[in-house]
């Protein structure tokens, strides 16, 4: 789920600070100087774990712009000034949250903590990610922070600033309210949690995926560009690889020049080069919508680009193509990720958590040729369902469900 719409609610009503122990009281500290910062880091070290969250603009640079930074303990919760600080000033919070030795509570935070791992160098450590740890526990996924406050703690949120300037100054009370908000409830939601998942011998499983999340979102994957890019137009297999080769030159030079990818390169005008065979900058200058600024200065590398992936092997552009299901196929894919799902829901774990049906169909087209399990050896997806799915397609296992509060249960 985006940053902002896991933050997310209409509720219009603010809720009273909950007095419990481990929920942060009164005001937020407002810090703007290295010395408060360094004394409030220290406290953080000293209480061993933390809640963090960002408010960042991401549309007009490659980089995120960090707008605010909101850290809460079970007894503090302070939000930092970036426009105040300098990166120097700054470099304990980034090192505390890439810090193994600890807890660092996040909802939704892979963008948060890229800007750690981009400003350190360093891969974060000890994460856990209260949305995915909700997931583990019978709740949709991905769901909004309110909702998981919600359902845990009963609480209702005030999010009525989700798309707030965060870069104007000064911020006001309410912002200032909300803002605190997106981690005051972080350290007793972990806390409930994990007693619940404890008792369902889930918390390896919620450590993990938190892991493996966060290493997902510093990735950059052409795959998952290239198909929103081509929107199921079902474009032929080489201007796939044309297009997937232009993906990855569009964020590169997104990169170097610290813009949106879609800013330097949109995807109608992508998918029109990848289309034509353009022979001059002066022919691309023509295409629609595509910025001035890219055909002058990288107009001669997107003719290259073009040029070589024309050359790829055929076998390379066959790794675009969707898996094509006849009507049997769609039949049984179709009837195993019903049993999937409803063996997922009867044990409280999202399903897409899990998997998509599309990885589903692809393991299900290629299982003939491949052999390979559904998923890694060791994974906790194998632990949770993926033994139990082998045995049910082998016949040494049924599906027994009942029903029960308006969903399926486990018998």
């Amino acid at each position: 789920m985006h940053h902002a719409e896991a933050h997310a609610q209409s509720d219009p009503a603010a809720a009273k600070v909950v007095d419990h122990p481990s929920v942060p009281q009164g005001e937020p500290e407002l810090i703007e100087s290295a010395d408060k910062l360094n004394e409030f880091m220290s406290h953080v070290r000293t209480e061993g774990a933390f809640a963090f969250d960002t408010e960042f603009i991401g549309e007009e640079t490659f980089i995120p712009n960090i707008c605010l930074v909101q850290l809460a303990t079970r007894s503090r919760i302070a939000l930092i000034d970036p426009h105040a600080l300098d990166e120097v000033a700054l470099a304990p919070v980034w090192d505390a949250v890439c810090d193994a030795s600890l807890l660092t509570i996040v909802h939704a935070g892979g963008q948060d903590i890229s800007a750690a791992q981009r400003r350190t160098n360093r891969q974060a450590q000890n994460v856990i990610d209260t949305q995915i740890a909700a997931g583990f526990m019978g709740m949709p996924w991905p769901t909004s922070l309110a909702n998981v406050v919600l359902a845990i703690a009963d609480l209702r949120l005030n999010k009525g600033h989700t798309f707030t300037e965060w870069d104007s100054r000064p911020l006001s009370k309410s912002q200032l309210s909300y803002a605190a908000d997106d981690v005051r409830y972080l350290p007793l939601i972990w806390q409930l949690q994990r007693e619940r998942l404890e008792t369902l011998n889930r918390t390896a499983w919620v450590v993990s995926e938190s892991e493996e999340s966060l290493r997902t979102s510093e990735e950059f994957e052409p795959e998952s560009h290239v198909r929103r890019a081509a929107r199921g137009l079902g474009l032929r297999p080489r201007v796939m690889t044309i297009v997937r080769e232009l993906v990855i030159l569009r964020y590169s030079i997104a990169q170097t020049k610290n813009l949106p990818p879609r800013t330097v390169l949109p995807d109608g005008p992508l998918l029109e080069i990848a289309r034509h065979k353009f022979a001059s900058t002066d022919e691309l200058s023509q295409v629609r919508s595509l910025p001035r600024a890219t055909t002058v200065e990288f107009g001669s590398e997107i003719l290259r680009v073009m040029d070589a992936a024309r050359n790829l092997p055929i076998e390379r552009d066959r790794i675009w193509m969707s898996p094509e299901e006849n009507a049997e196929d769609r039949t049984r894919i179709d009837a195993l990720w019903s049993i999937i799902t409803m063996r997922a829901i009867s044990m409280g774990i999202a399903t897409t958590l899990i998997l998509t049906r599309a990885h589903l169909s692809r393991w299900y087209l290629g299982r003939g040729a491949s052999n390979a399990p559904l998923f890694p050896v060791g994974s906790w997806r194998a632990e949770a369902i993926g033994q139990w799915l082998t045995d049910f397609l082998e016949g040494r296992e049924t599906l027994n469900v009942g029903w029960k509060d308006g969903g399926p249960v486990a018998p």
